[in-house]
């Protein structure tokens, strides 16, 4: 697998992307995001140029960003949400412009955000954050709550929303010492069947394709599991292929018979072309990698981001 570094202009020495997302057009557009430590980047040609945005009216506004989501929608909205250091940032027309929501005060430090697959008519969102729980917006990210009822870890280190989110309105959050479910859009929380001992779940994605629907987790330690009855029960998957870490999990609509599933673990890629069943390794990195977008399920492009060294990009 070729591998092309991509210089990102950083000021001063090299950055580490936290968090890479693309537009759901990416094969038209060309439109990705990066949040790094330097601040949060775009880029319109397929990761070829990037380009630092002006997200605060500071003199110094490269603020370290530490996590990204886009619209579902982001064709029609424009909508882009990215995390910084006690607040969520809120863009409607692609990232050119910026709108800060206020957070009670100690400001929180979010890890994770997500939309909702039905965000177009709910408007929902969730962000999860190291010591006060989960927040949610219900008005497109405009003014934010906590929702944390029944939720008895409040470090939460990923969310992930049922792609049926329309008719079941549920949400999983992984925590430092478990996972969580709601089955109300994240008003209140319940643990789920996942055994505590292999927490903590930093990553999580859903899937469902023909008639089943897929839950993924991936630990700090422990590998990747997954539920097929939407994380009562679990099972371990690719024990050999991801021993240990699974960082960030991201999933790929090829066909209703064929979802792709990409696991970054600190030391590579593994990938599954048949939704988790069989499991290869991709490539091994020379640092610890910190962020993956494969951003169009017909393109042959991967980008990895890599602990001070910036962003990496692969063909398939």
């Amino acid at each position: 697998m070729r591998g092309e570094r991509i210089s990102l202009e950083f000021t001063g020495s090299d950055e580490t992307a936290y968090a890479l997302a693309a537009s759901p057009d990416f094969a038209k557009d060309g439109i990705c995001f990066a949040a790094t430590s330097a601040g949060l980047f775009r880029s319109t040609d397929c990761g070829k140029c990037w380009q630092l945005l002006r997200i605060t009216d500071e003199p110094v506004y490269q603020l370290a960003t530490t996590a990204l989501a886009v619209s579902p929608a982001f064709a029609q909205d424009r909508t882009v949400f990215v995390a910084v250091k006690g607040g969520v940032l809120r863009s409607s027309d692609g990232g050119d412009t910026w709108f800060a929501a206020k957070f009670p005060a100690p400001p929180p430090l979010f890890t994770t955000l997500i939309i909702s697959p039905n965000f177009a008519r709910d408007g929902l969102m969730l962000a999860g954050s190291m010591e006060d729980g989960v927040f949610s917006s219900t008005d497109r990210g405009v003014t934010w709550q906590p929702w944390n009822f029944g939720l008895f870890d409040l470090g939460v280190l990923s969310l992930a929303a049922s792609p049926h989110m329309q008719e079941d309105e549920t949400i999983i959050a992984g925590t430092e010492t478990g996972l969580y479910r709601s089955t109300n859009g994240g008003r209140a929380w319940r643990e789920s069947g996942f055994p505590s001992e292999y927490a903590p779940i930093l990553s999580l994605a859903y899937t469902a394709y023909e008639e089943r629907t897929l839950l993924f987790a991936g630990t700090e330690d422990n590998g990747l599991f997954v539920s097929c009855d939407g994380g009562s029960s679990w099972d371990r998957t690719a024990a050999d292929t991801l021993p240990g870490s699974v960082n960030q999990l991201q999933i790929l609509y090829q066909s209703d018979a064929n979802v792709e599933v990409y696991a970054l673990s600190e030391d590579g890629v593994s990938r599954s072309r048949d939704t988790g069943q069989n499991w290869d390794y991709l490539l091994q990195t020379e640092v610890p990698a910190t962020a993956i977008l494969v951003p169009d399920p017909g393109g042959e492009a991967m980008f990895l981001g890599l602990l001070g060294k910036g962003i990496v990009q692969y063909q398939l």
